[in-house]
């Protein structure tokens, strides 16, 4: 009778790696458009509380430009 070779692989030893970037940061203009808001944002201080999701949306809606 043959021995059976019962050793598991890990799933994570299949997958490949991703490469990671030199230097992590803005890449492009969007980028460093968006890293300036969220930037902000964490500067600003506290944030709010909500009592519904409704009020949020209300509140993101009203800062919000028209895209018009």
């Amino acid at each position: 009778m043959t021995s059976l070779n019962l050793k598991s692989i890990d799933p994570v030893q299949l997958l490949p790696t991703p490469d990671v970037p030199d230097s992590y940061g803005p890449r492009n203009e969007e980028d460093v458009r968006v890293y300036k808001l969220v930037k902000e944002a964490f500067d600003t201080g506290p944030g709010k509380k909500f009592d519904t999701v409704a009020d949020f949306m209300s509140a993101l809606d009203l800062r919000r430009p028209d895209k018009s």
